[in-house]
């Protein structure tokens, strides 16, 4: 039979007064404005579309944070299930990003390719516990193996979220636990 975590603390909502929430509340709402702000910027100048579609979608990030942490502060035992927000969009931004520069660095490059941007590259030598080994970024596996590598995170950690959303309503997920049994939070943070 599997064990349950021990529950410290069984209130949804801190005992606190209202007003409590009122500093984070605050930073929130100015987050969103100056994000809003920010994104109707880019909006108005929507010229470079594959830019600035990306662009945009790092820009959410903030307003998206600030929802998911004051929605955290003020009902902490349910952080679990706003986490999946946070992940799942997190990994979508982290894309967006990498969509990006792969974007900007084919701008510069012959052909708008960024294949042709890092061919002029020479070999070079790994940080120091793989100094041992060179990688050449000129060869055609390069971009792929790079673009592979970093979306790869997209499906992993959404996933690795949903599995410790799965072990929270189950009553599994021990987050502060010292027992190898009890520890898929510890798991989860390291995958």
């Amino acid at each position: 039979m599997v064990s349950s975590c021990p529950s410290d603390n069984t209130a949804a909502v801190e005992q606190s007064s209202f007003w409590d929430s009122g500093e984070p509340g605050g930073c929130t709402v100015v987050t969103v404005i100056i994000s809003l702000f920010s994104v109707l910027g880019h909006c108005r100048n929507y010229t470079n579309r594959t830019q600035q579609r990306q662009i945009l979608r790092i820009l959410y990030m903030p307003p998206v944070y600030a929802v998911i942490s004051f929605l955290s502060y003020r009902f902490f035992r349910d952080y679990t299930y706003y986490s999946l927000v946070e992940v799942v969009y997190e990994a979508f931004t982290l894309s967006a990003f990498l969509l990006l520069l792969i974007d900007y660095v084919a701008e510069s490059a012959h052909g708008h390719k960024a294949e042709n941007a890092i061919a002029r590259k020479d070999k070079r030598r790994l940080m120091l516990p793989l100094c041992c080994f060179r990688y050449r970024p000129t060869k055609p596996y390069f971009m792929y193996t790079v673009k592979w590598s970093v979306l790869q995170y997209v499906i992993v950690r959404p996933a690795v979220s949903i599995a410790g959303i799965i072990t929270q309503a189950f009553n599994v997920l021990c987050e502060s636990a010292v027992s190898v049994l009890r520890s898929m939070g510890l798991f989860s943070s390291i995958l």
